[in-house]
């Protein structure tokens, strides 16, 4: 198992693909910018809350076992975000990337086994 499932059942994702700046202001106001290289993708993913712990306690275990060290591939693909690519072709429409987690959410078992996160995961493309 891998990152993948995380995406695969996301309710929410959000995908940033601003440059990186330096930027530098001088005393007089000057306001110096300079990309720095090419922009990585920033992916902010959220899960539901309340399904069940049972269900999802083998995908937990195995994400959690990547942990923040550990580089996983992934692919969105366009049945699970048609508004990320616009007009194209649904049956090839899909992106491949590498991505590590930078942001791991706490869960937590409520209720009668569900499960419930306490923020988004953040991934960014390596």
């Amino acid at each position: 198992m891998s990152f993948q499932w995380i995406f695969n059942n996301a309710t929410n994702l959000s995908i940033s693909r601003l440059d990186t700046v330096a930027n530098t202001q001088a005393r007089d106001g000057t306001v110096k910018a300079v990309s720095r290289g090419t922009p990585k993708k920033i992916f902010t993913v959220r899960l539901p809350d309340g399904p069940r712990w049972s269900e999802y306690k083998s995908d937990i275990e195995s994400a959690e076992a990547l942990d923040k060290h550990t580089t996983d591939d992934i692919t969105i693909l366009y049945s699970k975000v048609p508004w990320y690519y616009g007009n194209v072709d649904p049956g090839v429409a899909e992106e491949d990337y590498t991505v590590i987690c930078v942001n791991f959410p706490q869960w937590t078992v409520f209720g009668y086994d569900q499960v419930q996160w306490s923020g988004p995961f953040i991934f960014v493309e390596v």
